[in-house]
């Protein structure tokens, strides 16, 4: 048996044990019950990952809460920057009004089949790297962590990623769609429901 054996062992061991307290420690912060079986589950696959740094001679349950109060707190901090983005575009709307967007910007985030496009441009790390970040918010050094590089590069291969795709998305605003078409269902399904600890 080998170490990622015994990790998840371990981590299958806690989540039987203390899913439902660290499901209450997320539910009570976030006060939203979808949103703490989320962080719930996220508090999971971090301890899992950060394992080794877990000290058995202290209380396993008070580090899960720890972790679960950081990611917690992480997505109160996501959720208030796109409360906080929504009125300001509106704003930004009804000051230079529909000529500055042309269409509804939310419009332009549902176009998958688009994001699937630019994205299969990019090299896979960076791919990676915009999908640790923007889908599900982990800092540079934890996607530097995953990657394998420093959090400097991380940086780099973000910062190449946008301007590729800003450039991509100014191309596609003054010539058209490309006459690619690929199959992007799999990339658009949702992803399984989750189960709420009991």
């Amino acid at each position: 048996m080998d170490d990622r054996d015994i990790r998840w062992q371990a981590v299958e061991r806690a989540y039987r044990e203390h899913a439902d307290d660290v499901y209450r420690v997320a539910l009570s912060i976030l006060r939203d019950p979808d949103a703490a079986v989320d962080v719930t589950h996220d508090t999971f696959a971090r301890a899992f990952d950060k394992w080794h740094q877990y000290d058995a001679n202290r209380p396993l349950r008070a580090w899960l809460h720890g972790i679960a109060s950081h990611a917690a707190l992480d997505a109160l901090r996501r959720r208030r920057v796109r409360t906080m983005a929504v009125p300001a575009i509106a704003r930004i709307r009804e000051a230079h009004g529909e000529a500055l967007f042309g269409v509804d910007p939310a419009s332009g985030v549902a176009d998958r089949a688009f994001v699937a496009d630019a994205m299969a441009d990019l090299r896979p790390e960076a791919r990676a790297a915009l999908v640790l970040r923007h889908a599900y918010g982990y800092d540079y050094a934890e996607i530097a962590r995953f990657l394998r590089t420093s959090p400097g590069n991380v940086g780099s291969i973000l910062s190449r990623a946008h301007g590729a795709l800003r450039a991509r998305l100014i191309d596609e605003a003054r010539t058209g769609p490309t006459d690619r078409v690929e199959d992007v269902t799999d990339a658009a399904a949702p992803a399984p429901a989750a189960r709420r600890p009991r």
